[in-house]
């Protein structure tokens, strides 16, 4: 398979473009006024969850085994560390390659070679091998190749999704996004319960299959419109801090990618429960990720995307000093924390979909992702040696203090410098 520039023959319209709003007007337009969806729009809501439902299994079942065959928070940190040193060293390399580079075939190449290398591990524990080194070689590999997919994917929506169709669509991708990885360790909770891991990682190679197939209907880059080209131009006259809102979806990142990874030590260790409660505290959080997706437009058309974006990361920030209290708590809480980052993660990325160019769409997503992964990693470890010496509670509080203390000295430096059309 020959990677080519971007570009090539044009992708059938389901309906003609509607033309792009005066540069005064707000981006997002009544409901009624809406485009209808492409297929762009179509196939990589489906991609992206399945992606991510694979991705997550992987993850968790992974981390599952290496806890409970090392019996140490650190040996889930140090999986933590495998799976974010790739993103974070080559995630700006990759976006700049997914600048220069057709975005859907590179997606494509990245699934076709992630199903080949998720199915390395459960071959190797039939055969009977030793499941440390390879559990965290494979995570290595996939997350290697997930740094490709990562910017290309997020590139695909500046370049194939309508401009006034953002807003919409980056709502149910993020629901897709969350809600696959949320059910991944859901499901993955459960499945681990009954059947154990390598049933998963044969299941995560098939997502990945499922992907690709998705990325192949997908069909060739449409050549550059006027429409594109003036909605690039717009963005470039009316600009935005893309750095600091880049960085406050980090944080965001920060707080979900580290979370799901402390739950499993706060589930077996501080609370004594096993994979089936652990799935259940999952299973909970995907819903308040729905219920955020759902009603997003609703409460930022009330009280503005970035108002909206910062209140829902800094108070979900908050609600790590609650979870420790007790199982019962962590129950009752995770919903609404969810509900809260799911509302800051949407807001964010709407942010920035809006005001970056198409043609640097894939460095700045690549960017976000490896400071977000630098950031995690880091603070993973510290939270995992806190929980070896002390206990996880104190690791909680930790990530609840720095979020939620960066969270808000990043948004009071953006206070009246974000362009009015991108709050609304």
């Amino acid at each position: 398979m020959t990677i080519t520039a971007r570009g090539g023959e044009p992708e059938p319209a389901s309906a003609p473009p509607a033309p792009t709003p005066p540069a005064a007007s707000p981006p997002r337009t009544a409901p009624a006024t809406l485009p209808p969806p492409n297929r762009a729009e179509r196939l990589l809501l489906p991609a992206t969850f399945i992606t991510s439902l694979g991705n997550g299994i992987q993850l968790v079942a992974s981390a599952v085994l290496v806890f409970t065959t090392g019996q140490s928070a650190l040996a889930v940190g140090w999986l933590f560390i495998a799976v974010s040193i790739p993103p974070a060293l080559l995630s700006l390399w990759f976006g700049t390659v997914a600048d220069r580079f057709d975005r859907r075939t590179l997606c494509l190449i990245a699934d076709l070679v992630s199903a080949a290398a998720a199915l390395v591990l459960p071959v190797w524990m039939l055969a009977g091998g030793d499941t440390g080194f390879i559990a965290y070689g494979t995570a290595f590999a996939l997350s290697l190749l997930a740094a490709l997919f990562m910017p290309a994917s997020n590139a695909l929506i500046k370049e194939r999704v309508h401009p006034a169709r953002v807003a919409r669509f980056s709502a149910h991708y993020e629901m897709a996004l969350q809600l696959g990885t949320l059910l991944a360790a859901s499901i993955g909770g459960f499945l681990i319960h009954f059947v154990g891991t390598t049933p998963l990682f044969v299941f995560n190679g098939a997502t990945f299959l499922a992907s690709a197939a998705a990325m192949w209907a997908l069909r060739r880059a449409p050549q550059q419109t006027e429409t594109v080209e003036a909605s690039t131009a717009t963005d470039e006259v009316r600009g935005a801090p893309l750095a600091r809102l880049g960085f406050l979806y980090a944080i965001c990142s920060v707080m979900t990618m580290v979370s799901n990874t402390t739950l499993i030590v706060l589930v077996y260790e501080g609370f004594g429960r096993g994979a089936g409660v652990y799935g259940l505290v999952d299973a909970l959080a995907g819903v308040g990720f729905c219920i955020a997706a759902a009603l997003y437009t609703r409460v930022s058309g009330r009280f503005g995307e970035f108002r909206t974006a910062v209140v829902g990361g800094f108070a979900c920030a908050l609600f790590s000093f609650v979870f420790p209290i007790h199982l019962a708590a962590l129950l009752i809480f995770i919903p609404p924390a969810a509900f809260l980052i799911g509302l800051s993660r949407v807001g964010m990325r709407s942010l920035l979909l809006a005001a970056v160019p198409e043609r640097q769409a894939g460095r700045l997503f690549g960017a976000i992702n490896a400071v977000g992964l630098g950031l995690a990693a880091g603070m993973t470890v510290l939270i995992a040696y806190i929980a070896d010496t002390t206990h996880i509670r104190y690791g909680f509080y930790v990530l609840g203090a720095v979020c939620a203390v960066a969270t808000a000295l990043v948004a009071v430096t953006l206070r009246g410098k974000v362009n009015e059309r991108l709050r609304r």
